[in-house]
Order: structure tokens, then sequence, then C-alpha cells
């Protein structure tokens, strides 16, 4: 995978992980909140990881980046060439307890972004599963429900311990994958 592609997630994991400190910190001060311990994952909206992705990449990206340009999600211009797109990225949420209902929209993701070139395409999953379950293993099983002759292998993944909403101790996870492969 790009170098590029493996900045952007490894950039959005971090802005991730650091808006789940901001949230976990900020319930631990309210005393509303005193018998909720969880961060990012007290709110589970696709937007909501979206724009913190992007604010994120807007201050510490060293590219010019653009949100919903052309019904992309995100879109980052090339650095020689400001007006040109060299990545288009497209982010969803996987995190139903099944995946399933999830599947059909990343399905629809990667077929997206397998039409545009010759930006380089990123399908940007976020998800989160309990301490102890494999990231590995959902990846694989995420793989075989697109049904897109994915190589599990390929996806480039982060992850960073968080609490979810129960106070079980979980992992969430970003992970890549490049649909031209």
């Amino acid at each position: 995978m790009d170098l590029i592609l493996k900045d952007i997630i490894s950039l959005s994991c971090k802005a991730l992980q650091e808006e789940d400190q901001y949230l976990q910190e900020s319930l631990s001060n309210n005393s509303c909140y005193s018998c909720d311990q969880a961060g990012i994952l007290k709110i589970n909206n696709e937007r909501y990881y979206q724009f913190i992705i992007a604010r994120y990449l807007f201050r510490c990206f060293a590219r010019r980046i653009q949100v919903e340009y052309d019904l992309i999600d995100l879109v980052v211009f090339r650095e020689d060439v400001p007006s040109e797109i060299e990545v288009v990225v497209e982010m969803k949420r996987w995190m139903s307890s099944t995946g399933s209902p999830e599947i059909p929209k990343i399905r629809s993701d990667f077929d997206k972004l397998r039409k545009c070139s010759p930006a380089k395409g990123l399908a940007l999953i976020m998800s989160s599963n309990p301490k102890g379950v494999s990231i590995k293993d959902n990846i694989q099983y995420l793989s075989d429900e697109l049904d897109r002759n994915l190589d599990s292998d390929l996806w480039v993944y982060e992850s960073f311990d968080t609490i979810g909403i129960n106070g079980e101790e979980n992992v969430f996870w970003v992970a890549g994958y490049n649909p031209a492969y």
C-alpha cells in the first residue's frame, strides 16, 4: 500500500484516539456520567468520526483536503499540483452486532473507489470489538462478506484500547484497503 494511504490510516486512528481520550476525560469530570466511562464508542456515528478525522488532517497533514467533494467523503489533493486529486477516501462505520447491515454500503463504496482513476482510492473502515477478539479475524470476515475478491492480508489497520458503553474493555480500530489491488 502506498505511503500516503498508510499515513491517512495512521492519522485517522490518532485522531479518533485523541477524541476518545477527550471524551473519557470530559465524561469523568461531569457528575451526570459518573457511571459511564465510555469514550468514542459513546457517539457511534459515522459522520462524527468522519469530521473528527477531517479536523485532525486539517491540523497535521501537509496536504490540502476537502470533505464531501463530488459525493466522496474526503479527498486529498496533490502536493505538487494542488488542483489535482491524489487520493479519494470513502469512510464507513462497521459497528452493528452482526456487521451485516453495513455490508451493502461498504460494497458500494469499493465499487465507487474503483472508478476514481487516476486518484488512489482508500476504503477506510472504523470498527470496534471486545478486547480479546481478533481484529484480523474480523477483517477476514469483512473481506469474505464484501465478496469483492479482497485479500484480507492487504488491509492495513491501527487500533487503540477504549471502554465500551457497558464498561467493557474494547479495541477501536481503523482499517484501510486500496480497492485497486
